[in-house]
């Protein structure tokens, strides 16, 4: 009866409200790579730095990190999991910061929460794919260029990023104004990316990723993307941070 009890409460605290499961504040990485976990939170839309789970009051399940090689130049290619589960490349580490190629930097697929049917169609990383992912980040080539890599520094637990709460309650009902969520439901499933030089933030929206500029604006009409596959859309993403000025000087 206690184990059914169990049970029950798990699968609740999964298909409700996220917030009653965990506290994002609470989750440190453990691992003994925050430089790949720090890569992986800033590169993947969607990361939390952690995998959702566990009984009420917990702190998620802890992301993975696991390195699967290192070519001659010490970059390095490992897999990122906290359910879906990732391939990413780091190009380089100093003492507190962490560099990789943005965009192309990682390749993804489905994770731990597949039925068995669903695994049988479900796509899987191929040796090909990662010699493709490889080649798009200079793998086993000198290092001479650094200015195309984004900087990010290291951390074992995901940064708020710089809109307030208000803001993000805010663009959520613009980008859902059918949906009835609460404040709560909102800060939990709204998630950061990272910023650019000047001030711009990514976020991930349940589906969309929403942009705001410097002065913490977003406009519903340019600012927002929405994610058809969220296993294939490094390109949309780029093209469309680019279409709103991402890296380049913020004129008001």
């Amino acid at each position: 009866m206690i184990c059914k009890c169990v049970s029950t409460i798990s699968i609740l605290c999964f298909t409700i409200s996220l917030s009653s499961c965990f506290t994002e504040r609470e989750v440190l990485y453990p691992g003994h790579h925050p430089e790949l976990f720090s890569i992986a939170i800033n590169s993947i839309l969607g990361a939390r730095g952690f995998q959702v789970g566990g009984l009420p009051g917990g702190t998620g399940i802890n992301a993975t990190t696991r390195v699967i090689d290192e070519d001659n130049y010490e970059r390095i290619l490992f897999s990122y999991g906290e359910g879906d589960i990732s391939y990413v490349i780091m190009q380089k580490v100093d003492e507190d910061y962490v560099y990789f190629y943005p965009h192309y930097n990682f390749i993804s697929f489905q994770g731990v929460w597949l039925s068995w049917e669903e695994r049988q169609h479900s796509r899987r990383i191929t040796d090909e794919d990662l010699e493709e992912l490889k080649k798009a980040n200079s793998w086993n080539k000198e290092m001479s260029d650094s200015s195309k890599f984004v900087r990010v520094r290291i951390v074992r637990r995901k940064e708020d990023g710089p809109i307030s709460d208000d803001k993000l309650v805010r663009a959520s009902h613009l980008i859902f104004p059918e949906r009835n969520s609460t404040r709560t439901q909102i800060i939990t499933n709204t998630i950061f990316l990272r910023t650019d030089r000047y001030g711009r933030a990514i976020y991930s929206f349940g589906g969309y990723a929403a942009l705001f500029q410097p002065d913490h604006s977003f406009d519903i009409e340019t600012g927002i993307l929405e994610i058809t596959d969220r296993f294939n859309y490094q390109t949309e993403l780029r093209l469309f941070m680019e279409a709103n000025g991402w890296d380049t000087p913020f004129e008001e």
